[in-house]
């Protein structure tokens, strides 16, 4: 799963809209960006996004294989 996919999982997992997560923080359309994966955040803004959704920074970044291992 990429970074985009995991955001948006985690967003919609949450039933919050792309308007709630932003704040002011950055706009609708860097999110969606974000999540359809043709911009990249800044780690500032990584974090946010993930404090935002209750994850953490580094699951986001982690790989598939990672994801599969912190299931089991």
């Amino acid at each position: 799963m990429t970074l985009g996919q995991k955001l948006k999982k985690a967003r919609l997992d949450r039933g919050l809209t792309q308007a709630q997560v932003v704040g002011d923080r950055i706009t609708r359309n860097m999110l969606s960006l974000i999540e359809n994966d043709l911009s990249a955040p800044s780690m500032k803004t990584l974090e946010y996004l993930a404090a935002a959704l209750g994850v953490t920074a580094g699951w986001l970044l982690a790989d598939d294989a990672s994801d599969e291992a912190a299931e089991r």
